[in-house]
Order: structure tokens, then sequence, then C-alpha cells
């Protein structure tokens, strides 16, 4: 039988020197966070805005995801990017919307979970693949 791979190469991609930050946030009253999350951190600015935090400057973002759980029946929500200052500070925020409110800012219900996958980079090598 053949041994278990337990530590392979990572995720194929084809970003130069990508790095993957990935934060399981749970929202509390008055939209509060809680997150768990190696290298990165994420703290509430506003009821609908958020400061995730890398832990040094990346020359750009190359990828940003999210997965929802809702607490309660009400509008499904999103996180945008509003403000990127990942190449100076590596900080982004983030403001949550209503998906089905023509993007209104809305703050999460107590309870409301989120993935977030954020990918960044600074490997010179990738400005020379543009088009």
């Amino acid at each position: 039988m053949a041994e278990p791979v337990l530590a392979g190469d990572g995720a194929q991609t084809n970003v130069y020197g990508e790095h993957i930050y990935k934060l399981r946030v749970t929202f509390g009253a008055s939209s509060a966070v809680t997150y768990r999350s190696l290298g990165a951190s994420i703290e509430k600015t506003t009821t609908t805005t958020f400061t995730v935090r890398l832990p040094k400057a990346y020359a750009e973002v190359t990828e940003f995801n999210q997965g929802w759980t809702k607490a309660t029946g009400a509008d499904p929500l999103s996180l945008q990017i509003t403000t990127n200052n990942v190449a100076t500070d590596g900080t982004l925020v983030l403001t949550s919307v209503s998906t089905n409110s023509a993007g209104t800012a809305t703050a999460p219900a107590d309870g409301d979970k989120v993935v977030i996958t954020i990918g960044v980079s600074s490997d010179n090598l990738n400005d020379k693949f543009t088009g």
C-alpha cells in the first residue's frame, strides 16, 4: 500500500508567488466580528464595513471569494472591496451589501458566518503576462 501524501506542493495556480489567506468570520451583535485565521485579521470599522489586515503589503489582489451562512431569513449579503490598500499597507476595506436591494450597504445579522478567501502576490514575474 502506498504512503498517503501528507504535504504536497500546494494548490496549482498560474500566479507566481501567490499567497492565499482564508478567514472564517462570525458576526456578532452590532456586526462585531470574531474570526479564525493564520496571518490575516478582520475588524469592524462601521456596522457595514470591515478592515482586513494582511501581515505585509502585496503588489496585487489575485483572488477574492466568499461563502455566507445566514443566521436569519434576511436578504443574502455579499462583501465588496471598497478600498484596496494592499499595495501600500496590506489592508482591504470590505463593505457588506444586500444582494436583493440594489447593493444597499446592510449590516450582517448576529450569527452570520462567512468564509473569505483572499489571494495576493508581489512577484514581478506576473507583470510579464499581460494582454
